[in-house]
């Protein structure tokens, strides 16, 4: 539907949304775990339309103070804009708001313990329906262009913000009540502040050879990129959705002492094996059709693409070693190792990206996830004395 300098175009945009929408929130979908699972499990609801109100609030003036960057960024030319009157980006910025607040009613749904509706709507559905709406809209109109696809993407980013809010009020979750507390807000900051910057930096950490191909070799190698990179992503996908699972269980398991850590990381260690190796094996068979599909060099990008899947799936494995160490009071060591990652990445993407091309790229990301990841291990095995594929107790620890 799209071709290569396109869909190049689009897949910047869409991971400006990505990005943006984790700033904006301000880490407020993560730090509900951290501040309300009692009231939300026991459905009394109290505080939960205050804290949602706060971060709501963080949401529009963020986003609004973004869209006013970008624009006058576009207006100025110091954005990426080439030959188009309006850069894609620009329109992105005002899809930001829905997927920020589609992630903070996601958060609250988690706690409840729907993780159908905190991850099938925004994981699953959001992208299944942007295919769907622009292959019709192609099929109808006979073309698609980059800025038609982020306007259905934004017309999509709405409707699942509504799902969920609609989810969150059915299910009795928030209360329409206040209960007004000047410390609490602060408290909320402080906390969910380093979880956005965590956030940032992971998403960062994937998100940064797309801006700089584009700087580096231009729209039409970040449609060859991009393809591969979608398609390694379903790994990522499953990794989102696991530790979904996992996250509310973390800070149970850290207070109830070593024993239960074992047990939970034992049962994430396996669900991740199951689930990563075998996804990660039928992408290296059919990558070459899968690729296909979008219409670009499939042999340059499924090169891209295994060497994607090497980090990817590395990451995914282990990568529990981030929520141990960010629930334990270490968010500031995840933040460290998170932003090391993100500088060895673009170090390695200037280097890499003139010489191999988006391989370069790819070969950046994989090297600066499995240093992470490594990192990562090293210091949950000095915090907790665990490490992330520990299946028996080590020694006696009390978070």
């Amino acid at each position: 539907m799209l071709g290569s300098i396109d869909y190049g175009d689009y897949k910047v945009a869409e991971a400006f949304i990505r990005l943006g929408s984790i700033f904006v929130l301000m880490g407020g979908g993560k730090a509900v775990a951290r501040f309300l699972p009692d009231q939300i499990r026991s459905r009394n609801g109290e505080g939960v339309w205050e804290y949602f109100r706060f971060y709501f609030f963080i949401i529009i003036f963020l986003s609004s103070a973004l869209f006013v960057a970008v624009y006058f960024a576009h207006i100025y030319h110091f954005s990426v804009i080439k030959n188009y009157d309006y850069h894609p980006i620009l329109i992105a910025a005002l899809a930001v708001p829905f997927a920020a607040t589609s992630a903070l009613l996601g958060g609250i749904l988690q706690i409840a313990k729907r993780l159908d509706l905190a991850f099938i709507p925004w994981r699953v559905g959001y992208p299944a329906l942007r295919l769907l709406v622009c292959g019709c809209y192609f099929l109808l109109m006979g073309s698609l262009t980059d800025l038609e696809a982020i306007f259905i993407t934004m017309f999509i980013a709405i409707i699942i913000a509504l799902y969920c809010l609609k989810q969150v009020f059915s299910l009795s979750l928030m209360p329409l009540q206040r209960t007004p507390n000047q410390k609490t807000p602060i408290k909320w900051l402080r906390v969910s502040t380093p979880l956005m910057i965590v956030l940032v930096l992971q998403t960062f950490t994937r998100q940064i050879d797309i801006y700089m191909i584009e700087l580096i070799s231009g729209e039409v190698a970040v449609g060859h990129f991009a393809a591969a990179q979608t398609t390694a992503d379903a790994i990522t996908y499953i990794q989102m959705a696991l530790f979904a699972l996992i996250t509310p269980l973390i800070v149970p398991a850290l207070n109830s002492g070593t024993s239960a850590m074992i047990k939970l990381n034992r049962k994430s260690l396996l669900l991740m094996l199951k689930s990563v190796l075998p996804t990660a094996i039928i992408i290296c068979i059919l990558g070459h059709p899968i690729l296909q599909l979008f219409g670009h060099d499939t042999e340059l990008a499924y090169q891209s693409m295994l060497t994607l899947l090497i980090g990817y799936s590395t990451m995914a494995i282990i990568g529990i070693s981030a929520l141990w160490l960010q629930y334990s009071g270490k968010e500031k060591l995840v933040m460290m190792i998170l932003f090391a990652s993100v500088l060895i990445n673009g170090l390695l993407n200037w280097f890499l990206i003139p010489i191999l091309d988006i391989e370069g790229a790819a070969i950046a990301t994989s090297i600066s996830l499995l240093l992470a990841a490594t990192m990562l291990c090293i210091s949950l095995k000095r915090h907790l004395s665990i490490f992330p594929w520990s299946i028996k107790k080590q020694q006696t620890y009390r978070y």
